[in-house]
């Protein structure tokens, strides 16, 4: 726990971090499954993947809920970490819009 609090990490704030990850992991799983072939389609997609990471972090998030402004940033970071899953799984399983 002492190199723990070297680094400046506080140990309070590792399980909301993970959590936060955790949804990230379900946001970029949730969307592989719904990638397809159509790009604009996909783009499209993402917009409404960042609305759901929004209402999400808004109602139940980790570090602050019912504050507009810490959610798009809690929701900027599940997407980013959500899309992060989701190219790391279509490079693993293949990736519907380059036909593999």
């Amino acid at each position: 726990m002492e190199r723990l609090q070297r680094t400046g990490i506080d140990a309070g704030t590792l399980p909301a971090t993970g959590a936060l990850v955790w949804r990230g992991i379900l946001l970029g799983t949730a969307l592989y499954l719904l990638i397809g072939e159509d790009a604009e389609a996909n783009l499209k997609l993402n917009g409404v993947s960042y609305i759901v990471a929004l209402v999400w972090a808004y109602y139940d998030g980790m570090f602050i809920r019912r504050i507009w402004a810490m959610a798009f940033v809690e929701a900027a970071f599940m997407l980013l970490i959500g899309v992060q899953v989701a190219n790391l799984l279509a490079a693993v399983f293949g990736n519907p819009m380059l036909g593999t």
